[in-house]
């Protein structure tokens, strides 16, 4: 394969590597010092951006990473120094283990780069699996798929954020086995899950394959205990300058077509206060289009009605409290 391809599309995802020339890491006692420091002896700075810039950490993407030959830890290079020097590295080691892990098969490699660690193979999901290696291989998959789903705490200023949709654990928990990668994801200081005390056995019956029994009195001092949050969002539609919609507490005088839940919770401004409780259809946010003159509602129109309902109603199999409401402007300037 003869070819030089080159990539300029950004946003490629790269992940960093040292490199090796003539099976030795660039990277050297006095970087990791400098590093330490901030520094190097002639006082400029030395951080991860000089790492890159001198060679001696490279970013690759999957599509490059076909092409090198990467060492798993710095004693694969020692390896294969010995043998390049026509040294047996099993032979040094003495008595045969067999319980010993198997170094990677040192011949004819001619290694370009070595991992900066061995867990950095695995990815965010499967790196906060405690003990994977007594796993059977797919649970591991499973759990890393399943692991996205755990609820927790997803960011700390989740009080004045408006998602559309989000979920926060009451009382998360640090995992009492961590593993090292948790420390630098922040694990243990926003934790998704919380320990449980379970018992393995048959109790009742109750609990075939895949259902548990659960502890009542847990359930009612909180545990698993979570919040739900949900943002309806509104637009008052213009044509050119003209003002189409508008936000207000319609009433039955002069608008058709009004909702089946009621508008007795949403202000004169069609906006309901935080704190209000709500539930199955009620009005939350009130609003009103005018009705063109010459059209006739099913028979219905009179005089008296200009307007009708557009409002929004909750969702039927929702209830719940106003956590807040937020009144802005596009960029078109609608409100």
């Amino acid at each position: 394969e003869k070819e030089l391809r080159l990539y300029t599309d950004a946003g490629r995802v790269c992940r960093p590597l040292f490199i090796v020339e003539n099976h030795q890491l660039v990277l050297q006692k006095k970087h990791v010092h400098w590093l330490n420091k901030g520094f190097d002896d002639s006082e400029e700075e030395f951080k991860w951006e000089q790492l890159i810039k001198s060679g001696i950490v490279e970013l690759l993407d999957a599509e490059e990473e076909e092409t090198v030959m990467i060492s798993m830890t710095p004693e694969d290079l020692e390896n294969s120094r010995l043998q390049l020097s026509g040294v047996d590295p099993t032979v040094i080691d003495g008595d045969f283990d067999p319980a010993a892990r198997l170094k990677a098969g040192t011949n004819a490699h001619t290694w370009t780069h070595c991992e900066i660690h061995p867990s950095m193979i695995l990815g965010i999901c499967a790196s906060i699996i405690p003990f994977p290696d007594h796993n059977q291989s797919p649970r591991n998959t499973y759990q890393s798929a399943m692991g996205k789903q755990a609820m927790g705490i997803f960011l700390t200023n989740f009080l004045i954020r408006m998602d559309t949709m989000a979920n926060i654990l009451y009382y998360p928990q640090k995992p009492l086995a961590t593993t090292r990668s948790m420390e630098y994801l922040k694990f243990r200081e926003l934790p998704a899950g919380q320990n449980a005390i379970v018992a393995i056995l048959c109790y009742s019956g109750y609990n075939q394959e895949d259902s548990v029994i659960m502890n009542q009195s847990s359930i009612d001092r909180g545990l698993f205990r979570s919040i739900y949050y949900r943002s309806y969002m509104d637009l008052e539609k213009k044509s050119g300058m003209t003002q189409l919609e508008e936000f207000e507490k319609p009433t039955r005088e002069n608008t058709l077509r009004m909702k089946h839940g009621t508008y007795d919770k949403i202000e004169d401004d069609g906006l309901i206060a935080p704190g209000t409780g709500v539930s199955g259809e009620d009005i939350i946010i009130g609003k009103t289009a005018p009705i063109p003159p010459d059209s006739e509602e099913l028979g219905q129109r009179t005089q008296t009605h200009t307007r009708r309902d557009v409002s929004t109603p909750l969702k039927s199999t929702e209830n719940g409290i106003v956590d807040q409401v937020l009144i802005t402007t596009n960029s078109e300037g609608q409100k």
